[in-house]
């Protein structure tokens, strides 16, 4: 089979959506990548996609490296690579990388990143040209019909001196400042996670998309623990489908931790999801964050799968 690697064009779309889609075994709409991809500021952070085509310029797959906002440093990029079902392991993986390699050397990357699944042909694809594993996520999910319910404990210990609101109630109180300290806090918070490279600020339209304006956004269901005029911890889900939630952040500012604050947060997310009709809460977090693991475990959460984050480093 004759192919060959060209820059990325509008009309690859369809190809894009639907091999994308299944590289990353969830379901992704043209309109919501022509969406992404309108939004990316190319001015702070750098994008390279490319395809390998066939001899009628048809996608046979796809490749990209990009600057990640939120772990966002100038030498490290991240990697996706995705090809087409019937057409894998005939060299086009091989092809995309060695044209993304180059991509990398000419921009003097110092690390490239991505995060894959354990026993897939990607992760003894990157092994073989020297990514290493460095840290460790676990998918975690809990059944919201036999999971306790500890809510009236949890809110006593906490106490009167920190409220809960919803980011929906905060908006109409206070307007748009209300999305802005909701959006401050969302990496505030989260500095010192332990995930794949440094968390750095997303841009905010991105924030703002993904947990306010996205059809699976749940405002309603964004928990934030305020103290005074002050927003110290969230925990908020979107929808994944009709009876199945996904959880987006659970974190809390480091002065605030060990007060029951993260525990009462998602104890109030999964009544909102019960009272709602949801059959479960899915939600993901790596293996250093011990507290987060076992405060999951302690609320009903069974491990159901883990993945792996891998780095190839350059020596330069």
């Amino acid at each position: 089979m004759t192919f060959r690697v060209r820059p990325f064009g509008e009309s690859d779309y369809a190809a894009f959506a639907r091999i994308k889609s299944l590289a990353e075994g969830r379901r992704l709409s043209v309109d919501d990548l022509q969406a992404e991809d309108r939004r990316w500021d190319h001015a702070h952070y750098e994008k390279v996609r490319v395809v390998a085509a066939d001899e009628e310029n048809a996608p046979l797959g796809y490749g990209e490296i990009y600057h990640e906002p939120t772990r966002f440093e100038p030498r490290r990029y991240f990697l996706r690579l995705g090809v087409d079902g019937p057409r894998r392991r005939q060299g086009i993986g091989a092809a995309l990388w060695e044209h993304l390699a180059a991509e990398l050397d000419e921009r003097d990357a110092r690390v490239c990143a991505l995060w894959t699944g354990d026993r897939t042909a990607c992760q003894a694809f990157i092994e073989k040209r020297g990514f290493a594993e460095v840290i460790r996520a676990y998918q975690q999910v809990v059944a919201l019909a036999t999971a306790p319910m500890p809510l009236g404990a949890a809110e006593a210990r906490v106490g009167d001196a920190v409220a809960v609101r919803t980011l929906a109630e905060l908006r109409e109180r206070d307007g748009d400042p209300a999305l802005v300290a909701a959006y401050q806090l969302h990496t505030v918070a989260r500095l010192d996670q332990p995930t794949l490279g440094p968390v750095t600020a997303p841009p905010f339209v991105d924030w703002l998309v993904y947990n306010v304006e996205a059809a699976a956004a749940l405002p309603d269901a964004y928990f934030i623990a305020v103290d005074g005029d002050r927003f110290v911890g969230c925990s908020s889900v979107r929808r994944s489908s009709e009876d199945q939630l996904e959880i987006g952040i659970t974190a809390v500012l480091p002065a605030y931790r060990r007060r029951g604050i993260a525990r009462l947060l998602k104890l109030r997310v999964h009544d909102w999801a019960r009272r709602n009709g949801y059959r479960e809460i899915h939600t993901s977090t790596t293996g250093p964050n011990v507290g987060i693991l076992r405060l999951n475990e302690s609320l009903g959460y069974v491990v159901v799968g883990s993945w792996g984050g891998y780095e190839l480093r350059f020596s330069r």
